[in-house]
């Protein structure tokens, strides 16, 4: 009996040992099919580096990060299912969203009510950080992005008259009201405002309109792919005027599929790719690496929100989703690869510049940083 009593002692010693050094795993939600899988990839390869560099370097607190991936399909319904299945099937303590701003905001109360630290890669919706304390972003809120754009424009290239261009989706509307709120402070004078939908490739009614308003600048929300037609078609109809970009035109299929019309586009909240940077280096070549092609903004954001949260877990020194929901929401002065993030708010929102890029010669580059802290402050309420 004795000889068995220390033998079950030291299988139970084993176990508990073993349950002490499981690996902690990330819940992460992307769209790897449907209209937005290209950024689904882009964001799941991002992912992946990131998990892989930080077990390289030891892990967290001594435990390895293991990626759980479901596909979001950038749906409200998918990122319900899917963060109700991290949790419940996966039991994921902290997830990521490498997603759009419709399926974060459907998942972070799933998130918030389970008190599972989550963390909105690119999604800029408002909701996602209003649904609670567990609940970050890391990309600039739509409507800073919008007032960003109408400072640049009246501030940087000094134009006035301008006709916008919307996405009718979350983000394409969150900006826009951003951009149209801070207008008339800045002088510009918007003589037209034209819609169109995610399933839109044809954009001849706006290109006429468009030619009709002869504005000085354009300002247009949307996706690579349909900013790359949108762009396309208006420089094919004799439309002139500089094209200044929402952030989520930052992404190499953009000037794939605009081609030789990319040139001189503006992009707010672009991603400063070729600054001299090791960890952006690094990133930059296992991307290409892996990817085939260049990285974009959205993976670097989902690669930085991984580096963040592993931070704040070992600055919490737990694992404890309270304790490092506490150590996320008081980082300051965090190197990003997009930015260095100045701290977040008390809505857990970012602050930090905003980069500016210009296409020049196919390719995205650096044209001028936004450091206004009036422009860019998040909203507190």
């Amino acid at each position: 009996m004795l000889n068995f009593g220390r033998g079950l002692v030291g299988v139970l010693a084993l176990l508990l040992s073993q349950a002490a050094l499981a690996d902690v795993k990330i819940g992460f939600q992307a769209p790897l099919t449907g209209l937005a899988a290209t950024d689904g990839k882009s964001s799941k390869i991002a992912a992946e580096i990131a998990v892989d560099d930080l077990n390289a370097a030891g892990g967290v607190l001594g435990q390895k990060l293991e990626l759980v991936t479901y596909d979001d399909q950038a749906k409200s319904d998918q990122a319900i299912f899917t963060a109700n299945k991290l949790i419940g099937d996966d039991g994921v303590k902290f997830a990521i969203s490498g997603s759009y701003s419709a399926a974060g905001r459907a998942a972070a109360p799933i998130f918030q009510k389970a008190g599972v630290v989550f963390i909105s890669a690119y999604g800029v919706h408002p909701d996602i950080t209003k649904a609670g304390d567990y609940c970050f972003r890391l990309v600039r809120l739509g409507p800073p992005q919008g007032r960003a754009a109408a400072y640049f424009i009246a501030d940087k290239l000094k134009l006035k008259k301008a006709s916008v261009i919307s996405m009718d989706n979350d983000y394409g509307e969150a900006t826009l009201q951003g951009f149209l709120g801070d207008a008339d402070k800045y002088g510009i004078k918007v003589v037209n405002k034209y819609n169109y939908s995610l399933q839109d490739r044809q954009f001849g009614p706006i290109v006429a309109g468009v030619k009709r308003d002869d504005p000085e600048v354009i300002y247009a929300t949307g996706y690579f792919f349909t900013a790359g037609p949108l762009v396309a078609q208006l420089r094919a109809g004799g439309v002139k005027a500089p094209i200044v970009g929402s952030q989520a035109f930052d992404s190499g299929k953009f000037i794939e599929i605009a081609g030789a019309a990319a040139e001189g586009v503006y992009v707010i909240d672009g991603f400063d790719r070729y600054r001299k940077d090791p960890k952006l280096e690094h990133f930059t070549a296992e991307f290409q690496k892996r990817a085939g092609y260049p990285p974009e903004g959205v993976a670097a954001e989902v690669y930085s929100s991984f580096d963040i949260l592993a931070d704040a877990m070992k600055r919490a020194g737990s694992l404890d989703p309270a304790k490092v929901r506490d150590a996320l929401a008081a980082t300051k002065d965090f190197p990003m690869l997009n930015e260095t993030l100045v701290g977040f708010n008390k809505l857990h929102e970012v602050v930090m510049p905003a980069t500016v890029d210009v296409v020049k010669d196919g390719k995205f580059v650096h044209f001028s940083t936004i450091d206004d802290k009036k422009v860019l402050a998040p909203p507190e309420d």
